[in-house]
């Protein structure tokens, strides 16, 4: 059940109807019994595997509360990830690795050719195995505490606005939530349908436009050269900002409608001065999920230089992660490898860059600077559209190789130029892009909620008038889906 679809708009108000008019004791049993029904309408089947996730990973944490000893917890944290990590590689890596192993069988002629019968990734198992194991890794740490209600433990895992695409929520922010009656409030539930309208705003009416300019120089690159490959590039990263945080805010937005708050996952993303800060404001949930379970877990007690080049190749290793989470293609680690080489030479140049920004000038300009490096992470942001937005490394290949080809620049200029797609596209980038920047400053939520009603209700309207008249209705799914 998507969340641009029909279905869920009919879904969502009957369970927040039903989750007000219920006694607070039995609520929990209603978001549960959604929660995996809204997971079935993909496949029935596949509930099982998010059953047996959230078996294993409640049994486990039991089972670590019986010991105080670390060396006899172990047992049970490593049952708990051998299963939750065991479906994950079967249903999203296995092909991956077959594949490996008999391409490297035809180069040495060894046998080593394995069957492989293609597997329907399940939706979300990426995601609500992160929370699992971050789960039963924080009770083994003794940070959190296990719970021994199974029906609240298995919400946590299966609460249905953020199972399939996050954000992906720690234990001692969400569970709590589950226990507190939450009374009809009218700010929080108009808070929710803003953040929905927006989120649905951003995904049908930007994200789904551009997705039209940018999938057929995906689709077929050797059709596109040069400055096509270099606009789709950009492009390429803002649908996918648009598509994935509008998801993010119809997920807050669908649960802040009964009382409950979510992880924030996007800040003013292309506000970013570095890809470091990139990170720091794009999948939030994720970047923090990686850095509290890989890399603080990672080798580091070192001194001197050697110290500073084990940190920086645990970033290479931790963001290569990254790249291999998102999908099991070469391309896809290729993305992470890049991004943790763009921060590991970021760490070794600082020096170097602040000698040349106070020689420059340019740190006596402080908003010239902040504008150069926004512009700068962006454009390095965006080259690796080259591997993020192919599955194909042969076809990652033949964009590199055309993009070197300007010779028909005057001619697809102005086929995009005469392209209403195109330019309704820009114009709404641009309106996006500042009415989050204007969003994010401080007070300027409770600057707009002070303005009179008939205004408010102009701006809603306008925003439902736009979704309307402009949105691509034609039902695509949310592109962190496929993670």
């Amino acid at each position: 059940m998507l969340f641009n679809s029909i279905g869920y708009l009919i879904f969502l108000p009957l369970t927040v109807a039903a989750y007000y008019a219920l006694p607070g004791k039995w609520r929990w049993i209603l978001l549960l019994a959604a929660s995996y029904l809204f997971y079935a309408m993909w496949k029935v089947e596949y509930v099982l595997l998010l059953m047996a996730a959230t078996a294993v990973s409640y049994y486990a944490a039991l089972g670590m509360e019986a010991h105080t000893v670390k060396k006899r917890k172990k047992p049970w944290l490593w049952t708990a990830l051998t299963v939750n990590l065991g479906m994950l590689f079967i249903f999203k890596y296995l092909g991956f690795f077959t594949g490996l192993i008999s391409g490297l069988s035809d180069l040495t002629g060894l046998p080593g050719q394995i069957p492989y019968y293609a597997i329907l990734l399940p939706v979300g198992i990426s995601f609500y195995t992160f929370q699992t194991l971050g789960y039963v890794i924080d009770v083994y740490r003794g940070v959190t505490k296990p719970e021994k209600h199974a029906g609240i433990f298995a919400l946590y895992v299966t609460f249905f606005p953020q199972l399939v695409a996050g954000p992906i929520e720690r234990a001692r922010n969400l569970m709590p939530q589950f226990r507190q009656e939450h009374a009809f409030d009218p700010a929080a539930f108009a808070s929710g349908l803003r953040l929905i309208l927006w989120g649905l705003f951003k995904k049908i009416v930007i994200a789904d436009r551009i997705a039209m300019l940018v999938q057929p120089v995906y689709g077929q690159p050797e059709y596109f050269h040069g400055i096509q490959i270099a606009i789709a590039l950009p492009l390429l990263i803002i649908q996918v900002y648009a598509d994935f945080s509008g998801y993010t805010d119809i997920a807050i937005g669908s649960a802040r409608l009964m009382g409950f708050r979510l992880s924030r996952n996007f800040n003013r993303t292309f506000s970013a001065r570095s890809v470091a800060d990139f990170w720091n404001r794009w999948h939030i949930t994720l970047t923090t999920w990686l850095r509290d379970y890989v890399y603080f877990s990672l080798p580091s007690r070192f001194r001197g230089k050697t110290a500073a080049w084990r940190l920086n190749l645990n970033l290479i290793i931790t963001f290569t992660l990254v790249g291999f989470w998102h999908g099991a293609q070469w391309n896809f680690l290729i993305f992470g490898l890049i991004h943790g080489i763009y921060m590991a030479l970021a760490i070794i140049s600082k020096p170097m860059m602040e000698k040349f920004n106070r020689f420059s000038g340019l740190a006596a300009a402080p908003a010239l600077l902040k504008a150069l490096n926004q512009a700068s992470t962006f454009l390095l942001v965006s080259a690796t559209g080259f591997f993020f937005g192919q599955h194909s490394f042969s076809s990652t290949l033949t964009l590199i190789g055309n993009i070197a080809d300007f010779s028909n620049t005057g001619i697809a200029l102005r086929q995009m130029l005469q392209n209403n797609d195109f330019t309704l596209s820009l114009i709404l980038i641009v309106f996006m892009l500042r009415f989050e920047a204007l969003a994010g400053r401080p007070g300027w939520k409770e600057h707009f909620m002070q303005r009179p009603l008939p205004v408010r209700l102009a701006a809603y309207l306008a925003v439902l008038f736009f979704l309307l008249i402009f949105g691509i209705f034609t039902r695509q799914e949310f592109f962190y889906f496929q993670f």
